[in-house]
């Protein structure tokens, strides 16, 4: 997903990898009261491994959920958020919610477009808590999180300040990803926090330690007619798993765990260091199974056009401590490409389920060409180029 923004370059010096090290202990040391052992995996992002093919059953529990079809329910995203009983996203119209039950059935719609007090202009995050019965928006423009009711109505408003990701933390609180609106021109340093879902106060400020001065992006800068155009690819800073938050922050050689209980530990160490690198290779941490951790590679490649943030899907073997390059097939459907990374997660899924989506048009196109099997081209059969998605529900094992 690529946007354009305009930006302006500035350089700042750079720590070397020892220093890096020292530097990075004596923080944790300070704020988690740990440090970096032997215990910390270390991933080389310019290392290659050998490829592995991995089948879908083995790895998860699969349910395919039709979103009912309905003229006054037309889905026109993915799903943006779920809990036990709900599943939310845009509908047709700007700034249309609407709710299906976990069965892919209407339950309701609402919509709150506009500039009033207790209206939004844009969704960027969607969250729902059940047992508060209430329903957030995040506009980032607006910064400010206005909450309705799990029927549709206004209950309060309070500011969200610069977070970017906001997602359930427990009863009382969001953790958040903060940053401001343009990623690459910012001088604000993202972190992370533990916002009030009451009233947006910040309780707790989450430090992660950088790699160096320097802020890093996903972003390539290109010069042309009327100045600087920089391109930025999707970054999600956060994958959810039984023990707490998974970090990613781009700027940091180490990825952290950010557990329900508050504390700050690090789990996975990158190198080399990012800031010895003359062209960024970053390293995000996706779906972690009981048996494997996928993470996805990330380079930055200026001069293909095409694809300027090329992906490399990687995963660790937890018991063999074997990595590899991976695809999943799945025998329903043995030509989509699956990849477990926290994008199947970004909805706010509880822990260990995860969720993505085929389009009915694309399922139409395979069930014609005699490309799908079993469960899945049984649903296929029935379907229609203009229906709902078709979800993929993922049970985790």
């Amino acid at each position: 997903m690529l946007c354009i923004e305009k930006f302006y370059l500035c350089e700042k010096s750079i720590y070397m990898k020892h220093l890096l090290i020292i530097w990075m202990t004596a923080c944790l040391c300070g704020c988690a009261g740990k440090s970096i052992n032997n215990e910390i995996l270390q991933i080389d992002v310019n290392a290659e491994h050998s490829p592995i093919r991995l089948n879908l059953k083995d790895i998860a529990d699969v349910t395919y959920i039709k979103l009912a079809n309905n003229t006054n329910f037309l889905v026109r995203s993915r799903v943006l958020a779920c809990s036990e009983n709900y599943m939310l996203t845009k509908g047709g119209e700007t700034g249309e919610i609407l709710m299906f039950d976990r069965e892919g059935q209407p339950v309701r719609k609402f919509s709150h477009y506009g500039n009033g007090p207790h209206e939004y202009n844009y969704i960027t995050n969607l969250r729902v808590d059940e047992k508060r019965g209430e329903i957030y928006v995040h506009d980032i423009f607006s910064r400010k999180i206005v909450v309705y009711d799990l029927n549709g109505e206004y209950i309060r408003k309070f500011p969200s300040g610069d977070a970017r990701f906001i997602y359930n933390f427990d009863d009382d609180a969001f953790l958040v990803y903060n940053t401001e609106t343009n990623r690459v021109n910012a001088d604000l340093k993202p972190y992370f926090s533990i916002l009030s879902k009451n009233d947006g106060k910040i309780l707790i400020k989450i430090d992660v330690p950088f790699s160096s001065e320097k802020k890093y992006d996903l972003a390539v800068t290109k010069q042309g007619d009327g100045g600087s155009f920089t391109y930025t690819a999707m970054h999600l800073p956060v994958v959810r798993n039984s023990e707490g938050y998974v970090l990613n922050e781009l700027s940091s050689d180490t990825i952290y765990l950010y557990s329900y209980d508050k504390v700050l530990t690090p789990i996975m160490l990158r190198t080399p260091a990012i800031s010895s690198m003359s062209v960024p290779t970053f390293l995000q941490y996706g779906i972690e199974t009981s048996k494997y951790v996928f993470l996805t590679r990330i380079s930055v490649d200026e001069n293909n056009e095409r694809n300027m943030f090329p992906e490399t899907n990687w995963v660790y073997n937890k018991e063999n401590g074997d990595i590899n390059e991976y695809e999943i097939r799945n025998d329903d459907y043995p030509d989509a490409k699956i990849v477990l990374n926290s994008h199947l997660v970004n909805c706010d899924m509880q822990s260990g389920y995860g969720v993505s989506r085929f389009n009915a048009g694309e399922l139409v196109e395979a069930y014609q060409e005699g490309k799908l099997y079993g469960e899945l081209k049984h649903l296929a059969s029935s379907l229609e180029d203009e229906d709902n998605d078709v979800l993929i529900l993922y049970k985790f094992k």
